[in-house]
């Protein structure tokens, strides 16, 4: 397994609502980019179908994931293996991640800093994307990543604020 990535993104919420989500199987299938479908099988353990783009194909995957070395709520390392649909291979991706809050006097939102990494495996047919395209492709999705939390996030605090 070879680091991929490491990086860090902020995103306006804290580090417990951020946790949450990761509690919550339903809510991750709206914030994970390219969810076709998920379903939970235990504490931390979930099933999915997922698809990316990457350059001019459509990549989608059979995949389960599990949280590991968990602490709520700053840090834990997600793993997951799948199985493309339509090409021969495999993969394995670890993605330890810590939540740092921001402490910011002059920002009265709370705010959490994401320091998280890739760790990718490939084999068969993945193996032929190369590492830059593959990391492109990896920022992209955490982008959009960043911006479903933080639209969940809202709608959320939305719906308690309507309670």
């Amino acid at each position: 397994m070879s680091e991929l990535l490491h990086d860090r993104v902020t995103v306006a919420a804290s580090p417990e609502a951020i946790w949450a989500i990761l509690e919550d199987v339903d809510a991750l299938g709206r914030v994970l980019p390219g969810v076709e479908r998920i379903e939970a099988r235990g504490p931390g353990a979930f099933a999915a179908t997922l698809s990316a783009r990457i350059q001019f194909l459509t990549v989608r995957a059979d995949v389960e994931a599990t949280l590991d070395a968990i602490e709520p709520p700053r840090r834990a390392r997600l793993r997951i293996t799948g199985r493309p649909r339509g090409l021969v291979g495999s993969f394995t991706a670890d993605v330890p991640f810590e939540l740092l809050p921001i402490a910011d006097g002059a920002s009265t939102s709370p705010r959490t800093e994401v320091d998280y990494r890739v760790e990718l495996s490939l084999g068969g047919r993945l193996a032929a994307f190369g590492a830059p395209l593959l990391r492109d492709t990896f920022r992209r999705q955490v982008a959009t990543l960043v911006a479903n939390l933080e639209a969940e996030l809202s709608r959320r605090a939305g719906s308690a604020a309507e309670s």
